[in-house]
């Protein structure tokens, strides 16, 4: 039985842990997060990546053949390993390093025991293997973070939505749907300036925030009709780094998609940031 591991290679974190495919399920003993710095050298980086490779690797149980399933950004050459990115501040360190032979030398595994995918798919892809919309024939991920993520599921393929140069209002849809609008509409309010959502929150403005939420709420909700009318999908899930805030506008984008006639499931994820790891392992369920 192969031993698979899923990992997922962020903006900031690499996430990592061992699948049971037939189970469909992670093994949460295993699971890794560890802080990784894009813009680090290449010995950094690949020291981050195949150490805790290895860390989950010593905690499978009863390993036999080790098979990796790896969710990076392109550029990258799938197929071959390579990744073209050379972008500084999102792993340009790795242009033109060959990431399968890089981990399968380090865990002496052979080559072809290596597999990549674009991460942008592997959330929709772990929620339709493992997850909530697993029995769905057509489905659309979305997750919400520093950008807007997409993946739409049908014909048995996941596959890049690239939604977030969608035309919206005034701009694209991922002006109006990040945390920088979030952050950006904060500052207008209040003349605070915030990076993150968490620092909105701790300048403890209660009334502000629930103003700002309720209009990305309002154009979350837009957008959602906009793409249901557009792709008619059975159902539509959203993850991402701004799960924690979903009780400040979620229910109330559910609300305003159905009352606009649209009747299909708006879910939430709960398998969370997993979801993604355990997208990127099930790569090595297709073979």
């Amino acid at each position: 039985m192969k031993a698979v591991i899923g990992a997922i290679l962020e903006d900031s974190f690499l996430s990592s842990g061992y699948v049971n495919l037939e189970a469909r399920e992670i093994v949460q003993s295993t699971v890794r997060r560890e802080k990784i710095n894009p813009r680090g050298t290449k010995p950094e980086l690949l020291e981050t990546l195949t150490k805790t490779l290895k860390e989950v690797f010593d905690n499978v149980p009863d390993p036999q053949e080790l098979v990796v399933g790896l969710g990076i950004l392109g550029p990258c050459d799938y197929e071959s390993g390579v990744f073209q990115g050379n972008d500084l501040a999102r792993f340009g360190s790795l242009h033109d390093v060959d990431l399968k032979q890089e981990i399968s030398s380090a865990l002496n595994i052979p080559k072809s025991s290596v597999r990549l995918v674009n991460d942008s798919v592997c959330f929709l892809r772990g929620e339709v293997f493992g997850g909530a919309v697993r029995s769905y024939s057509k489905s659309i991920g979305i997750t919400l973070g520093a950008g807007l993520g997409s993946a739409i599921y049908e014909f048995n393929k996941v596959r890049d939505a690239n939604y977030f140069r969608t035309p919206f209002k005034s701009g694209t849809a991922e002006d109006l749907l990040s945390v920088a609008w979030l952050t950006r509409q904060f500052y207008e309010r209040t003349g605070i300036p915030a990076r993150t959502i968490l620092e909105m929150k701790m300048h403890d403005r209660p009334a502000v925030l629930e103003e700002v939420f309720d209009l990305f709420g309002h154009n979350l909700a837009e957008f959602l009709i906009q793409v249901s009318l557009d792709e008619r999908p059975e159902a539509i899930i959203v993850g991402g780094h701004m799960q924690a805030s979903n009780k400040l506008f979620f229910d109330k984008v559910i609300t305003k998609v159905h009352a606009a006639g649209i009747s299909i499931p708006i879910l939430r994820t709960y398998l969370g940031e997993k979801a993604t790891i355990l997208g990127a392992a099930s790569i090595w369920s297709e073979s």
